[in-house]
């Protein structure tokens, strides 16, 4: 591998870490919107079940 291959290499791999990390930053991307769903999910659940607790201890 010569000094060409290697600077087209290391710079695949910078355009492909940026890549990564625009899609991540992007609310929209699908690769955050499961973090997102799975924590609203939770979120949801966790309020029912404190609000349930609350209300039966009155």
């Amino acid at each position: 591998m010569n000094t060409v291959d290697q600077v087209q290499k290391a710079a695949e791999l910078q355009k492909n870490a940026e890549d990564f990390a625009n899609r991540q930053a992007d609310p929209r991307s699908s690769a955050s919107l499961v973090p997102m769903l799975v924590a609203g999910v939770v979120l949801t659940f966790g309020g029912m079940i404190a609000a349930l607790a609350f209300t039966s201890v009155t």
